[in-house]
């Protein structure tokens, strides 16, 4: 890809409105999503390539973030895209702080001998959504707990996936 092309795409991002986010604010994001990348697990050292970053920024960020997790969600279990590690993964609390700066585990297993009430609830508050999903023949509850500040590296985590 051309510098220009870059350029162009990287403009497309910056004049995109982001509820509650100013170009200087956008560009900080980008810079720390590639120094995550560049840091994570699953990056082997590599920069970030141009076609990386455009496959970040064809997500649609106009999306308010429950709107985004919600869907995509939907969509990377609808592609199978969730591997039994993975979904260990978005168990463990620490790992969705240090992943999605969220402050609870996107998935939480459904045990059926508690009503799905009770286990939306965390110190009395609803946590999850209230309609489990289905992955791999277990049901699960996802986190409703996003906030804007969580939409750059959940982007970051989705492109990951593929």
């Amino acid at each position: 890809m051309k510098k220009s092309k870059f350029k162009s795409s990287f403009q497309k991002f910056l004049s995109e409105e982001v509820e509650g986010l100013s170009n200087e604010q956008k560009i900080k994001y980008m810079k720390k999503w590639i120094k995550d990348y560049q840091n994570s697990n699953e990056s082997d050292g590599k920069p970030l390539m141009v076609e990386e970053v455009q496959a970040i920024l064809s997500i649609d960020s106009s999306k308010k973030i429950g709107v985004l997790v919600r869907t995509t969600i939907d969509d990377i279990i609808k592609r199978g895209l969730l591997t039994p590690n993975k979904i260990v993964m978005l168990q463990d609390e620490r790992y969705c702080k240090e992943t999605f700066d969220i402050n609870f585990p996107m998935l939480k297993k459904v045990d059926w001998k508690i009503s799905l009430f009770n286990q939306r609830k965390i110190n009395g508050y609803d946590r999850y959504w209230a309609e489990p999903v289905t992955i791999q023949n277990e049901k699960f509850l996802i986190c409703k707990e996003w906030y804007e500040r969580n939409k750059p590296k959940f982007i970051m985590w989705v492109k990951n996936l593929a």
